[in-house]
């Protein structure tokens, strides 16, 4: 059965959609968040699955009259006692270990009823509810998320958030494009390294292949097609890059960046030192520099706007530039640079030479 046609109870028998819910595997999480993102028109079933899958997890169960226990026992009662109907077999994955989640879920369901079982959790749990943030082409657009860390969400972005986010429980958004966060840090003062910090208390940027986790710290995330990078500002940064042959993971100090492409990506993740606050430039409209090695400016041309710059004078990468600079406007921030380099530029796509 494609995907697409998926029910909730097609969700709820997929095992790759059960390891993806309980956390358990990365690269069931990767693709099924690529996937709803890309199917909207079934998020209500994923959510209703995903919602019944954790209450199973947690064990939690709500309170409910006594009128409502008699009738779902009642439910509950015929259904066990009715013709077994054929059941649909979904495509994915589903074997003995997913007909022992729904045995236990029925066994749970049986075993601990009294009105409390999983498809009356189910029915009163509400549907998690969602916040997109879009930004047009040359537009820019400063959020407050709701533990009150600051987004600035560059042009032809999207940040994707629950609506509502519990004490206790992690932060976590996904973007598609490019932002710069000042995460806080609400995790107890004396924790202040994340990699040894619980999943509950990190703040988590969703960036494609990248899972960036931090505590409270101040830093650029860019994810678009073809390319993803982070560049660090003050804190700490844990990068998680599932790859084949495996996962890694990598911590970034203040003033570097790590960056993955596409031709590089059965590669380990790779970082460098670079000038942090040159890659935040783009959220005052400006980019800063004072006696600021050329060489150093067209790293940041390459890495920021996914350009191929060559040199007609490879002595002009000795030259230093101190000024200010527009980078709303790729072809006035580089007719600028050339005027300041005393050359000329020319564009073709993403291939820039100056001579």
């Amino acid at each position: 059965m494609p995907y697409n046609d998926y029910s909730t109870d097609d969700f709820l028998a997929d095992e790759s959609f059960q390891s993806f819910v309980i956390g358990h595997d990365p690269a069931a999480g990767q693709f099924w968040r690529a996937w709803v993102a890309e199917h909207p028109a079934k998020q209500t079933e994923f959510d209703e699955a995903a919602a019944l899958l954790q209450l199973l997890a947690t064990g939690q169960s709500p309170r409910l009259p006594h009128s409502l226990k008699q009738t779902e026992a009642a439910k509950l009662w015929q259904a066990m006692h009715a013709a077994p109907a054929p059941q649909p077999q979904p495509m994915l994955r589903v074997g003995q270990r997913a007909r022992r989640w729904a045995g236990a879920a029925l066994g749970a369901l049986a075993l601990g009823f009294a009105g409390l079982g999983l498809w009356q959790r189910a029915a009163v749990a509400p549907t998690p509810a969602w916040t997109s943030y879009a930004t047009k082409a040359g537009e820019r657009r400063e959020l407050t998320l709701p533990d009150g860390s600051r987004v600035m969400l560059n042009a032809n972005s999207v940040l994707k958030l629950a609506t509502t986010w519990q004490p206790g429980h992690a932060r976590e958004v996904w973007l598609a494009g490019e932002a710069f966060f000042r995460v806080r840090h609400t995790a107890p003062a004396q924790l202040m390294a994340v990699a040894a910090a619980p999943a509950n208390v990190k703040f988590t940027v969703h960036a494609g292949p990248l899972d960036v986790a931090v505590l409270g710290t101040q830093f650029d995330v860019l994810n678009r097609p073809g390319r993803a990078k982070v560049v660090l500002q003050t804190g700490q940064v844990q990068l998680r890059h599932v790859r084949p042959g495996g996962t890694e993971t990598l911590l970034l100090k203040p003033g570097e960046l790590a960056e993955l492409r596409p031709a590089a990506a059965a590669a380990p993740l790779a970082k460098r030192p670079v000038d942090a606050a040159l890659y935040a430039g783009w959220t005052s409209g400006h980019l800063d520099f004072a006696d600021t090695p050329a060489s150093e400016v067209i790293a940041l041309l390459e890495d920021t706007y996914g350009l191929h710059i060559t040199l007609g004078n490879p002595a002009l990468r000795q030259q230093k530039l101190s000024g200010s600079v527009p980078s709303q406007d790729l072809d006035v921030l580089l007719a600028t640079l050339a005027k300041s380099l005393d050359t000329s530029v020319h564009r073709t796509g993403t291939h820039v030479r100056f001579d």
